[in-house]
């Protein structure tokens, strides 16, 4: 099994993976776009127990009950995201959600959809040939 690393911009915080992730979309929610202070996040998942910081520490913040972003405390990169609870019957405590752009090869997480579409910006103009959710 081969392993895969990421971190922050700065370095202060690594992780790495050990496995391909499983899923990944891009996240046209207001709430990431306000997170990232960008249009849309780009988010990837594997098996919570795949998922390990080697480096530091992610800090984390609950704006929304239930929902936490890490981040780096240092050069502010976002790093991860942890819903509590079911979403369409899935536990999302099963698994770890962190930034695709963050791996130091992001091209193993290849986005397979949209979703919250409802929240794109009207700048935005998909034209990837991706399905597209207007929820997630």
């Amino acid at each position: 099994m081969k392993n895969f690393e990421g971190g922050c911009y700065c370095g202060a915080i690594r992780y790495r993976i050990s496995s391909r992730p499983v899923w990944s979309a891009h996240c046209h929610c207001r709430s990431c776009q306000m997170a990232l202070g960008a249009a849309f996040a780009t988010w990837a998942k594997v098996a919570a127990e795949d998922f390990a910081v080697t480096k530091g520490t992610i800090r984390v913040i609950e704006k929304t009950p239930g929902i936490s972003r890490g981040f780096c405390g240092d050069c502010g990169t976002t790093l991860t995201y942890a819903a509590e609870g079911k979403v369409d019957g899935q536990d999302w405590s099963a698994d770890a959600w962190f930034a695709a752009a963050t791996l130091d090869d992001p091209s193993i997480a290849e986005p397979k959809t949209h979703v919250f579409v409802s929240n794109q910006q009207s700048w935005i103009k998909l034209s990837d040939g991706l399905p597209t959710h207007q929820e997630f």
